[in-house]
């Protein structure tokens, strides 16, 4: 195959040059390494990767691997066109027909063939190197004498008058070819360090790009929930399914691009150490000591990086404004059932039975306040001595989700509790004890109260409605103050044991309504 047919068949379709560490897809293309990186830095639409070729797609990043059989294809290639390029030296005793120079002699400033290289002077002061067209190079600008040393404090070459020169007296010296072996061990020494930083700073790009694959599958995920479930939903509704989107995206948004820097930088940082790797291989290729001291002044310090700690996606308010958009969706349904006398399905409702006989019940279980006068009510072992009130809603599991409503004087406290929690005494009240968590407003001030602890909660903005949401698997009971802010109040971690009941606390007038 001609040279330049060889040269379109070992091109990157990419770049459009010559292969640099080649690597093959599964659907048999090859690119650069680099060049296909690149390509794949930002994310499709689709979510997926194709190859630039076929357009092949790929749900995954794929793993690229070297083609190693077209990486030794491209070096001989390579090779192949350095010898052919680089310009023949001759024999400078030939006459009648010039013959290729085997050796150059620096003493005697002239280059050998075979044949008159045997007639050389064999003494140690001559001495030979590989075929060279100029000697200007090996002698020093200031004498014009060979250079024959090399300076360990100043780095520098030196010929034999530059040794004796006031600048580099008392200076340790080294001869050529022990300074050049020395400096080869210190880059090969480096070369180790570096591919080693150079493996590490991969694995942090692999996994970060695995950490935001794996982000934007768990946001595709919660999209196609959303999307399910709003998907039947009338025109009117399209605003709710907006709003779970607009939250899912602006995280997504958020987190996604925190993710775009670091994997920019490592990218670019670790294509520089590919690309100052293969010069140090070059360069350490350089047999005469002389050329190689020339080209290895290189920067051996590798910067250490601080590892990157990505923000997770917040799911917990995405599943509140899920279950919130949800709320607002029932409460239509309530009131188109309650326009056709549908009924009412909310299981959300308090529980006459443990009711403080101060405390009164609206006529659908919903809405409970306080009052001066004692309510004339048959005794029962569930009933609190104290001003509070349990639903009857029994919760064992799951995920829940409910809103209510406040006054905004008086004292009160909405939380959850156990049903075994005592029925007399400052320790049954919600928040008093082990068994309980509540949110309190008392004196114009809001606290998250367990355990007979309580907890400062800042709130800009208190309105009169509290959303709470309870994941009983996963031990967490969360309060929202429900403005236009919807603004997160306080989260309880911790592991339920027992069933749940929502509970509520009134005092000094106040009054409480479950609003679903």
């Amino acid at each position: 195959m001609a040279s330049s047919d060889l040269s379109g068949e070992l091109s990157c379709s990419i770049c459009l040059g010559i292969y640099t560490k080649p690597v093959m897809l599964t659907c048999g293309h090859n690119f650069c390494e680099d060049c296909i990186a690149n390509t794949w830095v930002r994310p499709r639409r689709s979510g997926n990767y194709s190859c630039p070729e076929c357009r092949a797609e790929f749900e995954t990043r794929p793993v690229l691997q070297k083609n190693l059989k077209l990486c030794n294809i491209v070096e001989h290639y390579r090779s192949s066109q350095k010898n052919t390029e680089e310009p023949e030296i001759f024999c400078t005793y030939c006459v009648s027909s010039l013959l290729p120079a085997v050796k150059t002699c620096l003493r005697c400033e002239a280059s050998f063939c075979e044949l008159h290289l045997k007639n050389h002077s064999k003494s140690t002061t001559h001495t030979l190197v590989e075929p060279l067209n100029t000697l200007e190079e090996r002698k020093c600008p200031v004498h014009n004498e060979f250079i024959e040393s090399f300076c360990v404090r100043d780095s520098s070459l030196l010929c034999t008058s530059c040794t004796m020169s006031w600048k580099h007296k008392g200076h340790e010296t080294e001869p050529l070819i022990e300074a050049s072996a020395k400096a080869k061990v210190r880059l090969t020494e480096f070369t180790k360090k570096l591919s080693s930083k150079t493996d590490m700073e991969e694995k942090s790009f692999w996994g970060l790009e695995e950490d935001r694959n794996n982000l934007q599958k768990q946001v595709a995920d919660l999209k196609e929930r959303a999307t399910n479930i709003f998907g039947d939903i009338r025109t009117e509704l399209n605003d709710l399914e907006n709003k779970v989107l607009e939250e899912i995206t602006r995280q997504e948004t958020r987190i996604s691009d925190s993710y775009s820097e670091p994997i920019q930088r490592l990218d670019k940082q670790i294509h520089e150490m590919y690309k100052k790797k293969r010069h140090i291989e070059e360069v350490c290729k350089i047999t005469d000591p002389l050329m190689f001291l020339k080209q290895c002044a290189i920067n051996t310090d590798l910067e250490q990086e601080s590892p990157f700690n990505a923000e997770d996606l917040n799911t917990e308010l995405i599943n509140v404004t899920l279950m919130r958009a949800l709320y607002k969706l029932s409460h239509i349904i309530q009131e188109q059932k309650e326009k056709y006398d549908l009924g009412d399905s909310s299981d959300m409702i308090l529980n006459i039975n443990t009711a403080n006989n101060y405390i009164g019940l609206s006529y659908d279980l919903k809405k409970a306040t306080i009052n001066d006068k004692e309510k004339s009510r048959s005794g029962h072992s569930d009933r609190f001595t104290t001003q509070q009130v349990l639903s009857s809603k029994r919760i064992t599991s799951g995920k829940h989700y409910w809103e209510i409503q406040t006054s905004e004087y008086g004292e009160w406290s909405v939380g959850v509790t156990y049903n075994n929690v005592k029925r007399k005494g400052d320790c049954s009240l919600i928040g008093s004890n082990p068994k309980s968590w509540c949110l309190t407003w008392m004196d114009k001030e809001l606290t998250a109260d367990h355990d007979d602890e309580s907890y400062d909660v800042d709130a800009s903005v208190l309105g009169p409605d509290i959303g709470i949401y309870l994941d009983y698997d996963g031990g967490v009971i969360s309060f929202y103050e429900l403005s236009d802010s919807f603004q997160h109040l306080y989260t309880f971690w911790t592991n339920f044991t027992k069933p749940l009941y929502a509970g509520f606390y009134l005092h000094d007038k106040a009054w409480i309504k479950i609003a679903n």
